[in-house]
């Protein structure tokens, strides 16, 4: 960063030199008339080398002792009185270096003297003036754009990781959430002194797993938040035997389209929640998922009880459309809570491209 950083000032001074030097180049004027156009370049350039040890250090002057100073404590009329200042002064020691060095050493002309040639004095000076308060106004103007994209690259990290930070709290409330509703799967099957124990056991440890590790990405492979979609439902098959219907479709264009982790898998959470548990019966859940051309259609449908009464959000939906809404702000969520069964349809248009 500071390497390039210190060739955008070589090419600045490179390019202000090029076209400077080219400017104040002798191509008029009788005694220059046997010069051919490179030889009187030639002039130009080098009398502009001798002006640059006086430019370069009042540039840098400006940058990074008056700017600093006074714009960033929102001093303006001190920092353009510096500006003005510096301008003289320069412009003053510019004076002397034309009528000292350039004239008489590098075009070899008779300087002529401020005193006698008053007019030409003030035009020097003037155009001297005008020339280093352009540079300095330039590189000023360039300075404050640098501040501006600085403060609005900070701006816009401070966002992000704002952002970032609730994703993270968001997810630390939900997996916990998880994991309680799902050991007290465990806890139904060892009263039951189930044989399946163990493979409930097994299948919660590779949950957890993708939880702790997988879940700390921003993103996951789709096809790994179907898996642990499965596992969960082989979990609930396991709690509820043979009373459970649970039909899981899959449509996947694409195994390697990426998704936020574990944002589906609250929404069949809630199936079995307000559905199979308050169940004492046979019970059914669907679930459907569709992605085609980078767009996901997400649909969970479980039986309610007649009567169940008003359906309420938890903690774990209330999450979940939190991190909708910074993740995918153009979701579409519909929640249709009917008589007897409780639907939830997601379209998300760009799971990919949508993403903070």
């Amino acid at each position: 960063m500071k390497q390039r950083r210190i060739l955008m000032h070589l090419a600045f001074w490179a390019a202000y030199a090029l076209y400077d030097g080219y400017l104040g180049a002798p191509m008029a004027g009788s005694s220059f008339a046997g010069l051919s156009f490179w030889e009187r370049l030639q002039l130009g350039y080098t009398a502009e080398a001798c002006l640059l040890v006086l430019k370069i250090p009042a540039v840098y002057f400006v940058l990074y002792v008056l700017v600093p100073r006074y714009f960033r404590n929102k001093l303006l009329w001190q920092l353009f009185a510096g500006l003005l200042m510096t301008t003289i002064f320069v412009a003053l020691v510019n004076q002397t270096v034309w009528y000292k060095i350039i004239y008489p050493f590098i075009y070899k002309v008779s300087s002529p003297e401020p005193a006698v040639n008053m007019a030409h004095a003030v035009f020097r000076w003037l155009w001297s003036s005008f020339d280093i308060l352009m540079l300095l106004g330039v590189t000023t103007a360039l300075k404050f754009f640098r501040y501006r994209l600085s403060a609005a690259e900070k701006e816009k990290q401070l966002v992000e990781e704002k952002l970032q930070s609730e994703l993270n709290f968001l997810r630390a409330q939900t997996n916990p959430h998880f994991l309680f509703n799902t050991l007290n799967n465990l806890y139904h099957l060892a009263r039951k002194q189930s044989t399946d124990t163990p493979e409930a056991i097994l299948k919660l440890s590779d949950l957890l797993r993708f939880m702790l590790y997988d879940c700390a990405t921003t993103s996951i492979r789709i096809s790994q938040e179907i898996k642990v979609i499965r596992d969960y439902l082989e979990l609930e098959r396991l709690r509820y035997g043979d009373r459970l219907q649970a039909d899981f479709q899959v449509d996947l264009e694409d195994e390697n389209e990426t998704i936020s982790p574990l944002l589906l898998l609250p929404f069949v959470e809630n199936a079995f929640k307000h559905g199979a548990s308050e169940s004492r019966g046979e019970t059914w859940v669907r679930i459907a998922l569709r992605v085609k051309n980078g767009q996901l259609n997400f649909r969970v449908e479980n039986e309610k009880s007649p009567g169940a009464g008003i359906f309420t959000e938890g903690i774990g939906l209330k999450n979940v459309k939190r991190q909708l809404e910074l993740i995918y702000p153009k979701y579409a969520l519909i929640l249709d809570n009917q008589e007897d069964s409780f639907i939830v349809d997601l379209n998300i248009p760009s799971i990919s491209n949508d993403q903070t």
